[in-house]
């Protein structure tokens, strides 16, 4: 039953009934970035009309309290630094917002655009990390949600259960088994000649020594190197198959399956980087013949980073697929639904994939919150959404694979791997080669000047050009600039929920400060 009858007395003696409404019931599948903003939503915007659980095998109970497992537990936590459209950000919450963005936890280094109009303000760097840490937090202390530190597995029976929100990740184990709901992801879309196009990328965690903002036209400027700032980072490296080989960890006995395999972060020990799980060393750092060592070094100098800067190195795969749907009837009154990495799964070059995945939760939550009246749902409650999810995919999609397959001067599709590899490969005319990427930086800070904060010198961006190798210099020349003439024009709007008041903390005598 969707409602509950409460007798209450009346004068005279009589009894009346009094129908109040059952709250809706969702589970979440997944408590990263986008299962917690969905969650923490969800209640803002229903209250206690709604009632909701997160079930996260990554976490694990301390007391009353459920955290986020370490290394020491076998989970390595994810430190990228993401971007986050204004469009994004200022459609969440009000009490969302205030838990992420508190001095020193964000920063604002790229410039306003599309998704980021001026009336909303500029885009804004933050840690997933921290993201993941503030929304559990708040999940437990403001809006009471119960957190289950334990997988997501499917019931025998979806008894009472009216909404089941997948954001368990690109490889998302609850939405493969159900699969006879929501259909197998195809890659066919995402191929060349036949094959999946993937694209193997090295993530280099540092300090920085520069203001954010000043590496903004560097990281423009070419598509081998993406520097995501927060007072340190990401740099990110694009890589060719002959590179990739060479991702490679060192045990006492031979290779250890460890970056490359399960993703796990070489951390700096004296000269070498060392795995904290497996004690593995990363070849290259080691290895005086490595190709890959001094064009990683390169890509450091570029940004104005020296290698004793270097934090933490990490390796990951990119590719991308395509879903049927996004929303799926389970039982009468049970709707599946996915979100995040579950549902379009991008190549991050562009910086929407949690910007994608925020829309997506949003728009759920705010589809809820519009028609759940106490009443099972009907397909046809969900046909907005879904609509917009299959707009997300196509927007998305169509932009990631674009910086996939940069079209040359003729038009054609080119992989950068193939702008890569041609790169590396001389003759090699050093001035020429710095003039043409000083040029470019030029043009693309005179371009950006009035959409954002001050940038550096003209003569410190030379010097940043001037430093590098010849065979890096070409990399980047052949890699081209970005395509934001290609990859711009209209964004996905998600609609906006209706006002409501900001939630008053549980009282459970803990702090609220994480």
């Amino acid at each position: 039953m969707d409602e509950k009858t409460v007798l209450l007395p009346k004068q005279g003696g009589q009894v009346v009934p009094l129908r109040r409404t059952a709250p809706l019931r969702v589970d979440v599948a997944g408590g990263g970035p986008v299962g917690l903003a969905f969650a923490c939503t969800v209640k803002s915007l229903l209250g206690d009309r709604v009632s909701v659980r997160v079930h996260d095998r990554r976490w694990m109970r301390r007391g009353n309290r459920v955290v986020w497992r370490g290394v020491a537990e076998g989970n390595n936590r994810r430190e990228q630094v993401v971007t986050l459209q204004s469009n994004v950000w200022a459609a969440l919450p009000v009490a969302v917002q205030q838990r992420l963005f508190v001095p020193g936890r964000f920063s604002e280094m790229w410039p306003l655009g599309p998704d980021s109009p001026e009336s909303k303000g500029r885009p804004r760097n933050i840690k997933i990390r921290w993201i993941e840490d503030a929304l559990l937090d708040m999940a437990q202390d403001v809006y009471g949600i119960e957190v289950i530190p334990e997988a997501y597995t499917k019931p025998d029976r979806w008894d009472g259960l009216h909404v089941l929100a997948i954001a368990d990740g690109a490889r998302s184990a609850t939405r493969d088994s159900l699969k006879d709901q929501f259909g197998t992801p195809s890659r066919e879309l995402f191929s060349v000649d036949g094959s999946p196009l993937d694209e193997r990328v090295l993530g280099i965690r540092v300090t920085a020594k520069v203001p954010d903002e000043h590496t903004v036209p560097l990281t423009v400027a070419q598509n081998r190197f993406l520097f995501n700032s927060l007072g340190g980072g990401f740099i990110n490296m694009r890589l060719t198959a002959e590179e990739a080989s060479e991702i490679v960890a060192l045990g006492e006995s031979g290779p250890v399956s460890c970056i490359g395999k399960f993703g796990c972060t070489m951390r700096p020990s004296g000269t070498r980087f060392v795995c904290d799980r497996h004690r593995a060393v990363f070849k290259p750092s080691v290895d005086k013949l490595s190709y890959l060592w001094p064009r990683i070094l390169d890509g450091l100098r570029f940004f104005g980073v020296g290698a004793a800067d270097v934090v933490g190195i990490t390796s990951f795969t990119l590719g991308m697929q395509q879903m049927s749907k996004f929303t799926a009837q389970l039982a009468p009154s049970t709707f599946g639904f996915l979100l995040g990495d579950a549902a379009n799964s991008l190549h991050f070059w562009p910086g929407r994939g949690l910007n994608t995945g925020l829309k997506s939760a949003l728009s759920l939550a705010v589809n809820l919150q519009k028609r759940w009246r106490g009443s099972a749902f009907r397909a046809a409650d969900f046909a907005q959404h879904e609509g917009i999810m299959q707009q997300l995919q196509y927007r998305e999609k169509s932009r990631a694979w674009t910086t996939m397959l940069m079209p040359d001067s003729e038009g054609v599709p080119r992989g950068i791997e193939d702008r890569i590899r041609e790169g590396l490969q001389g003759p090699f005319d050093r001035a020429a080669l710095v003039q043409t990427l000083f040029e470019r930086v030029l043009e693309i800070k005179k371009r950006l000047g009035g959409r954002m904060g001050s940038l550096a010198t003209d003569e410190w961006y030379y010097g940043r050009i001037n430093a590098l190798d010849a065979r890096s210099l070409k990399v980047m020349v052949e890699s081209g600039p970005w395509i934001t003439r290609e990859i711009g024009g209209e964004e996905v709007v998600v609609p906006s929920a209706e006002p409501v008041a900001a939630p008053e903390p549980v009282r459970r005598g803990l702090s609220l400060v994480s």
